[in-house]
């Protein structure tokens, strides 16, 4: 740590202190401080973190965190520079103290970036967890993602903002350290395929049509046009989770992806692209199920919703039985993924340790990129 460094974490160190010992102006309630981790937020960038501090402002006001969100540039000249503030809950009508957390806004750049850890240890509040999030590609060889996440109860990426092979790459590592001590890994795209999971697994909900889950001959996932040809990050990750609750072994025939059921059926697995300006490139926005067996069948579909809608979603399902359509049903329902904050929190209460994480991203890292741009 150089001496300039050492000078501005004395300082943020001591405006930390001077936020519950300096008594509030008069007329201003007191404050009182509630810390039940260090929630360290790591960007590529300055300005991603910039666009994060309002996030993460959200999210402790409902989970108090002594909160450091930590911009990177280390193509720029050696610079550390930080500051400190306390964000508060809104003040109760009945005059008691406001519950406040700690934020603490950190740039590195430079060769500072290498000895990002020390200066995040120098900070963090004693006895109480450490959650990285790292909104960025996770390098072997990082200097600084290494020595955090190994002090980390929990590590949360987002495989959209980096890539599913950084998000397998820390998968791995973490299953390679010993038991005791090891953090959990989650996913904002993870969370975000949560409702998903809850409506493709609806499809089968009917006690009639739970034999059917292991029927599954189809399956259409529908991205937001990217500019690619493979699956994007949410397609491969909601594939690798169906095929792994449902026992599906990969293949390849001529540079195309198989899957096979456990009683040797085949699934066909078909991919496609289609505009959609309201959502990132990639984007999961529809999803199709079809499975059957002797006069049995049913046909799922999950449409993201249209304009203006992007947190809406039309779920679908026709049954046909003995040859004949029965009505279909349709219901509209919330995809919960949109909002940033929101999502970050449900990641912060989801269980530390998701072994169909694990399995589903595993899964889905081992399929070369040719076997995953199905046409």
């Amino acid at each position: 740590m150089t001496a300039a460094a050492g000078r501005v974490l004395a300082r943020m160190d001591e405006e930390l202190r001077s936020l519950w010992s300096t008594p509030p102006p008069r007329g201003e309630p007191q404050k009182a401080r509630a810390c039940t981790m260090n929630l360290v937020v790591v960007a590529a960038t300055p300005a991603l973190a910039d666009e994060w501090l309002p996030v993460v402002d959200a999210v402790i006001q409902n989970v108090p965190a002594r909160a450091l969100v930590i911009g990177l540039d280390p193509d720029a000249k050696d610079d550390f520079e930080g500051s400190v503030s306390a964000v508060c809950t809104p003040a109760d009508r009945g005059g008691g103290p406001l519950v406040c957390s700690e934020r603490v806004k950190l740039v590195a750049s430079g060769a500072l970036c290498d000895r990002l850890p020390s200066c995040v240890d120098a900070l963090c509040a004693t006895d109480v967890p450490l959650t990285l999030v790292w909104l960025a590609r996770v390098h072997a060889a990082d200097p600084a993602f290494t020595p955090l996440a190994r002090q980390a109860s929990r590590i949360v990426l987002d495989a959209t903002r980096g890539s599913l092979a950084s998000l397998a790459h820390v998968v791995r590592w973490a299953s390679q350290l010993a038991q005791e001590g090891r953090p959990g890994v989650a996913d904002l795209a993870w969370t975000r395929l949560a409702s998903w999971q809850e409506l493709c697994a609806r499809m089968f909900d009917p006690i009639r049509l739970r034999p059917l889950s292991r029927q599954v001959t189809s399956v259409t996932l529908v991205q937001a046009a990217s500019g690619g040809a493979g699956v994007a990050t949410e397609g491969a990750l909601l594939l690798g989770w169906l095929a792994t609750r449902l026992g599906w072994k990969a293949s390849s025939l001529a540079g195309r992806l198989r899957l096979v059921r456990p009683d040797g059926g085949h699934v066909q697995v078909l991919l496609r692209a289609q505009a959609a300006p309201l959502v990132p490139p990639g984007t999961l926005i529809g999803v199709n199920v079809q499975a059957g067996a002797d006069d049995l069948s049913l046909r799922g579909e999950i449409e993201r919703g249209g304009e203006g809608q992007t947190d809406a979603a039309i779920w679908r399902l026709q049954v046909t039985s003995g040859g004949r359509q029965e009505p279909a049903l349709e219901q509209h329902t919330r995809l919960r993924g949109s909002d940033a904050a929101r999502l970050l929190e449900r990641t912060l209460h989801r269980p530390p340790r998701d072994e169909a994480l694990a399995d589903a991203v595993g899964w889905a890292d081992e399929l070369r990129g040719e076997e995953l741009a199905c046409t």
